[in-house]
């Protein structure tokens, strides 16, 4: 282990994974899967953290199809674009389609377990406090996340360089001027990621090879390199179909 010295934290290794796109999103629900029936031994609920995108659409479909404990099963996203949750741009309209919209159908699922960014342009803070209470009712941290890299490093909304990955918010994060539009959005704060016991990041296409790269060095910081927020995690994991 290392110590990434400016945040003041402990660095993990991640397990690598290489190989084709489809294995590995089966690998991944399996590894969520099997982190769910562990969490479960000794807690009432599980939270698990999400991020939409064709990235990480292949491990939800496999995930939606498997006998979880669904109504155990609390779902956040790790970022959402401060849009209505009926827009296209949704992250939670993806997520849905992707990976919940089946089990709140046909009951496995309570439709309140499924937690949508409550956007409110009428409050200053979008409804940031509110989906912190929410989070925090649940004890205030995500079990599991599910990730996904950007061509630059950013992991949700959380961009190299930027206020959102230097902010010290214990929960969520309100992201102004997001370099990626659209501008404005929430996400999870790099404290609340780096206290997700297991975090799985996907690195997926030949656009993402900078990114992996910039991960891979050893000298690369957080702060340039938000997707490396995994390696403060008690377990994190790389999915990749690129060789390096």
């Amino acid at each position: 282990m290392a110590i990434d010295a400016q945040h003041g934290g402990v660095v993990t290794p991640p397990d690598i994974l290489h190989g084709d796109r489809g294995d590995l999103d089966r690998q991944a629900a399996q590894i969520v899967a099997d982190a769910i029936g562990v969490r479960l031994q000794d807690a009432p609920h599980v939270v698990l953290g999400v991020v939409g995108g064709r990235s990480v659409g292949g491990i939800y479909q496999y995930l939606r199809d498997m006998p979880l404990a669904w109504e155990k099963l609390h779902v956040f996203l790790a970022d959402e674009r401060l849009v209505p949750v009926t827009s296209d741009e949704s992250n939670f309209k993806l997520v849905d389609t992707d990976l919940l919209a089946s089990a709140r159908a046909d009951g496995r699922m309570p439709s309140d377990h499924a937690h949508a960014f409550p956007f409110d342009p009428n409050v200053a803070d979008a409804g940031l406090s509110s989906y912190d209470h929410a989070l925090d009712e649940l004890g205030g941290r995500f079990d599991i996340a599910i990730l996904s890299a950007g061509e630059d490093g950013h992991t949700a909304s959380l961009f190299p360089d930027h206020p959102s990955i230097r902010s010290e918010a214990p929960g969520f994060v309100l992201v102004e001027s997001s370099p990626k539009p659209p501008p404005r959005r929430i996400s999870a704060s790099r404290r609340l990621l780096e206290r997700t016991p297991l975090g799985l990041i996907v690195f997926y296409g030949e656009e993402k090879r900078a990114a992996l790269q910039r991960f891979s060095a050893a000298e690369t910081q957080v702060s340039r390199c938000p997707s490396k927020v995994i390696t403060a995690m008690e377990r994190g994991v790389v999915l990749t179909d690129l060789t390096y």
